[in-house]
């Protein structure tokens, strides 16, 4: 559903009624959130919007958003969490699990097929769990319980069951990557660990997703099953009967598998493993009583100190201050809890935030001030305290969680790789080479593709080596058949020129879907309105993943001057309008602060004169 750009109708900031409202709806469509879930997830004092869109396929919705962060989105007065939401909040919908790869499936448009869903156990009447066919679902990987994307079921759960495997599973509305995500602040999937019951090895082979996977290929995955379900083959919409199903195992009684009890708290699956697979059941009953004399509170409590100390040794050290204690939770402690552990201050002694707060203010390694009435913020740490330099963190922290406190803050830089496309033209070129037309391929592949074949066929002239003779298959990739010899650059020019253009961008190592034709450069032009006043406008901002309101607010407070944004015809993005002519302001912003390439920035030239 926002695998295409939306249209932004409205965008109003909620009121405090408003706001009231929104709390109690979203109560009552996700009742697993307690009043201290709803305190973390709408901050009292923390701006929050209404933004009314047009999604491309004309339906009308409404995104709910906190500090510029889209929660939630409204289609067809039904509430759905977005993915942002959800890794704070990773149980509130039942989840389906799929091997990574079919995320780069999910990720081009397509949507989840039941081959592509990942079973615990054997195929069964509960395997897919108690759901009825429209409910909302979210998807998450062997890998990380993270959800990646959320969706509708095509079928009840009986029906998926009856169904053999065969057919779509979820229909994906938002997940990782789409439009909807990229009008956040962009963070990248935290690491939150394997769904309980995926964190035994099995090595399987991966089927064939697509042309993209090849069948055969050897992966190894984390699987708690007593077989191992059926490709994870997904299909793109339409294309169904010409993908084959194919199995990840021929024979699942070479497998070893231990069974673990599945998690009680997994909405989705619903029968436990009843027997565990060369486990006897005196080795079960022995482990019980050391479960029972854990005390829940005192872990809790545990849990919530080290993940407070290990946010300042890690995401919360160059922090600013004052900081809002809400936005500390949200962004740095909850960030800094292990993988397969969550925290929940209701199942803490403290219940609530502000107490746990006082406690640590009582040992003096923070101060908290109430500097609006009912809004507390963190004023200062002390970095000197005892325990924060004792602290060890015991666990490797994931990647990611590096970043999310500063990406609210500093913009992704963009990785931009320019592509070209196997056309008729020049197929019999690269024929040999196994690639068929359509195929995408970098700069240095075609480089290396052209010099292998010139090579190979001993075409570079022995006399002069900046020279290349062209023979019958290289006189009709050039569509020249008079030119007899040409230097290699030329080569390669008249090589890229017959061949398409398309290319794919990477945000925090998170891939965009490969886009066709040449990629625009941000153009800058200077205007003049009524009254010969100067206007600076500003186009294909958003194909470089730049978030046209926050540039639009940055460019505001930058000069002192107002915008405005509006729809151009015939363009893929909007157009950002500021007063006056801001060239010098604009290019040095997309260019320090956004990473964009001078190279692809047009119209830097047209800044005003500096005086000398």
């Amino acid at each position: 559903m926002f695998h295409k750009p939306f249209r932004v109708k409205t965008n109003t900031q909620l009121k405090g009624s408003e706001r009231k409202r929104l709390r109690q709806e979203a109560m009552k469509q996700f009742p697993q959130l307690s009043e201290s879930d709803l305190q973390v997830l709408f901050p009292p004092k923390e701006v929050m919007s209404a933004i009314k869109i047009i999604t491309n396929g004309g339906d009308l919705g409404i995104v709910y958003c906190v500090q510029k962060l889209p929660l939630i989105f409204e289609l067809e007065q039904k509430m759905y969490p977005t993915v942002y939401m959800l890794w704070s909040f990773p149980s509130i919908l039942p989840s389906f699990t799929i091997w990574p790869q079919v995320y780069d499936r999910l990720s081009a448009g397509a949507d989840l097929m039941l081959p592509g869903i990942v079973l615990k156990g054997q195929l069964h009447v509960k395997a897919y769990g108690n759901l009825q066919k429209g409910e909302a679902v979210a998807v998450n990987m062997t890998t990380n319980k993270a959800p990646v994307a959320v969706g509708l079921t095509a079928l009840s759960s009986f029906d998926m069951y009856m169904a053999a495997q065969r057919g779509k599973a979820v229909k994906i509305l938002h997940l990782v990557g789409d439009e909807l995500w990229s009008y956040g602040t962009k963070l990248t999937i935290p690491e939150l660990g394997p769904p309980p019951g995926y964190e035994v090895e099995v090595d399987v082979t991966s089927a064939a997703v697509g042309d993209n996977v090849p069948a055969g290929t050897e992966s190894t995955r984390r699987v708690e099953s007593d077989s191992v379900s059926e490709s994870a083959m997904l299909i793109l919409p339409g294309d169904l009967e010409g993908n084959a199903v194919e199995s990840l195992c021929d024979n699942t009684t070479d497998l070893v598998l231990n069974v673990i009890a599945a998690d009680k708290s997994e909405d989705l699956h619903v029968q436990e493993v009843q027997e565990c697979v060369g486990t006897p059941e005196e080795d079960t009953d022995t482990e019980e009583p050391s479960e029972l004399d854990v005390n829940p509170q005192e872990s809790m409590d545990k849990l919530l100190e080290y993940c407070f100390l290990k946010a300042w040794k890690t995401t919360a050290k160059k922090v600013e201050f004052p900081l809002l204690t809400s936005n500390f939770y949200k962004l740095h402690m909850i960030p800094a809890c292990p993988s397969g552990k969550q925290l929940d201050l209701k199942r803490s002694s403290y219940k609530k935030l502000s107490k746990f707060l006082s406690a640590m203010e009582s040992l003096d390694i923070v101060t908290v001030r109430e500097l609006t009435k009912g809004v507390e913020s963190i004023m200062g740490i002390n970095p000197n305290h005892v325990m924060l330099r004792e602290f060890v963190d015991t666990e490797k922290p994931p990647e990611c969680v590096g970043q999310m406190s500063e990406l609210s803050t500093m913009a992704v830089k963009p990785a931009i790789v320019e592509l070209y496309i196997v056309t008729h033209a020049v197929l019999p070129l690269f024929s040999n080479t196994g690639l068929r037309k359509g195929a995408s391929l970098t700069v240095a592949d075609v480089r290396k593709h052209v010099t292998d074949y010139v090579k190979k066929e001993k075409l570079q002239d022995p006399m002069n080596k900046n020279m290349v003779r062209l023979n019958a298959v290289l006189q009709a990739a050039v569509q020249n058949p008079n030119t007899v010899a040409v230097s290699w650059e030329d080569l390669m020019g008249l090589i890229m020129g017959r061949m398409s253009h398309s290319y794919q961008m990477y945000f925090s190592g998170e891939k965009t879907v490969a886009h066709k034709g040449k990629l625009d450069p941000v153009d800058i032009q200077v205007g003049k309105r009524k009254g010969n006043k100067k206007v600076t406008l500003i186009n294909n901002l958003e194909l470089y993943g730049i978030n046209i309101q926050e540039f639009a607010r940055e460019c505001q407070h930058g000069v002192a001057a107002s915008t405005s944004i509006s729809s151009v015809p015939g363009k893929k993005s909007q157009q950002l309008l500021v007063q006056g002519n801001q060239v010098l302001f604009v290019g040095n912003l997309l260019i320090g602060k956004y990473h964009i390439p001078k190279h692809y920035i047009r119209g830097l030239d047209n800044a005003p004169r500096q005086k000398k």
